[in-house]
């Protein structure tokens, strides 16, 4: 299989976290690619142009990161991050989506301050910076589920509290969420967490 993806994007780096942890990382052809720049191998395996992007062994591609997690955990040896009991499979994908809508946010708000100044929209960004702030107490209360190993839904929340140290500081998220913040120092100390780093 090959897996593009661009080393700051949080996408990518979900599914790169997800490939250390189930000790698979050699199962797995990583290209680095920008995906501003149009590559022409990006291009040709997904018109989409985005990262992650994955070429499966049969030769199809899977775009979305989300979607390369849920079939990477399936198809490849190693622990199980996403349940496949009812129950334990949907608290985990509520953490997922938290930590998604998160990075989502933080990753719209960072795009919408590269265009050009004159077409940017301040309220966006607002609108955007809002919607983490409000998520910071709703995972502050998740605390406990997420120290429930490292499954899909806690390393997602991970790499986006990660993100937002690194392209959003000024947040300062921590100071709004206390055991949160706790909780990250101990998970950004993982292996999968040092490895993937993107600074």
């Amino acid at each position: 299989m090959k897996l593009f993806v661009n080393k700051p994007s949080p996408y990518a780096r979900k599914v790169l976290v997800l490939l250390h942890e189930k000790g698979a990382l050699d199962r797995v052809e990583v290209v680095n690619a920008d995906p501003w720049a149009n590559p022409a191998d990006l291009l040709a395996a997904t018109p989409l142009a985005k990262v992650p992007a994955l070429v499966t062994d049969e030769g199809w591609v899977l775009p979305e990161s989300w979607a390369i997690a849920d079939y990477l955990d399936t198809t490849l040896p190693g622990p199980r991050l996403l349940p496949q009991e009812p129950g334990p499979r949907g608290l985990e994908l509520r953490l997922a989506a938290l930590g998604q809508g998160v990075t989502d946010a933080a990753f719209s708000a960072v795009i919408e301050g590269r265009r050009p100044e004159g077409e940017r929209s301040p309220g966006w960004v607002e609108r955007q910076k809002a919607a983490i702030l409000r998520a910071l107490p709703v995972l502050e209360g998740e605390v406990a589920a997420l120290s429930v190993g490292f499954g899909l839904g806690a390393l997602t929340v991970a790499v986006a509290l990660d993100y937002l140290d690194f392209r959003h500081a000024a947040l300062a998220w921590g100071e709004r969420a206390p055991a949160l913040r706790e909780w990250f120092e101990g998970v950004r100390e993982r292996p999968s967490m040092r490895a993937t780093d993107p600074r």
